[in-house]
């Protein structure tokens, strides 16, 4: 099965420790513990060896911390939810925490139209839609898969046109990829083929590395609609 497709500016979560990624975090009284880039570092730390229930808290910790610095709050909720997002697949009651983060940035984006923010609307939805979208393969209840899998298509859909105008084009594929799968989980092959051949169509023009990848899968829902006659005798 083909893994739903995570945008390439979050990749990094695990392997980045915020201090080095942002310097300039560290608070100046250092007396009354670590400072914001300290906890999250210990924090990745403790992720990164598999140890959550001591991670968790230190990014709530350094969270709080920002309290009236909204900006970095948000910054670092998004952060936290990529890494909830990434360990969900191990631990699958971390995907509505995730949502709960990319929720509050996009809540925040929102509602201060022309701020300078790191990440625009379209791309936390894209990432709110990775959470719903992953989730949806670990439940057991089609009907909550079900919703799930709408709620993902949705927030896809509504990332596109904005990540069109902001000429974000290998995000733009790889969110074509991902709707393409949601709509094949779905059952919706002739749309998730429409998607993917968008997807294709990028990767050429701008020469990604997933062309191969997308063009395969691509492939593979096409003999699924219109299989391939056999050759030779066969009654098959």
């Amino acid at each position: 099965m083909y893994q739903a497709r995570t945008l390439p500016q979050l990749i990094s979560a695990l392997t980045l420790s915020l201090a080095l990624a942002l310097p300039g975090w560290a608070e100046p009284n250092e007396s009354e513990g670590m400072s914001v880039p300290q906890l999250v570092g210990e924090a990745e730390e403790y992720a990164l060896g598999g140890n959550y229930d001591a991670a968790l808290p230190l990014y709530e910790q350094a969270i709080a911390r920002l309290h009236s610095d909204l900006p970095r709050q948000h910054q670092l909720r998004y952060r936290y939810g990529i890494i909830l997002n990434a360990l969900g697949g191990q631990r699958p009651d971390l995907y509505p925490l995730a949502r709960s983060q990319f929720e509050a940035v996009l809540g925040y984006i929102e509602s201060s139209p022309g701020l300078p923010f790191e990440h625009s609307a379209a791309r936390v939805q894209s990432a709110l839609a990775h959470a719903y979208h992953q989730q949806s393969a670990t439940v057991d209840s089609e009907h909550q898969r079900g919703q799930m899998l709408r709620r993902a298509y949705q927030l896809y859909s509504a990332a596109v046109n904005q990540l069109q105008m902001e000429e974000d084009w290998q995000n733009l594929a790889i969110t074509y990829f991902n709707i393409g799968q949601v709509c094949e989980w779905q059952g919706n092959l002739e749309e998730a083929i429409e998607w993917l051949e968008q997807a294709v169509l990028l990767d050429r023009q701008h020469g990604f590395d997933d062309l191969e990848e997308d063009m395969a899968y691509l492939t593979a829902l096409r003999e699924l609609v219109n299989p391939t006659r056999p050759v030779g005798n066969s009654a098959i």
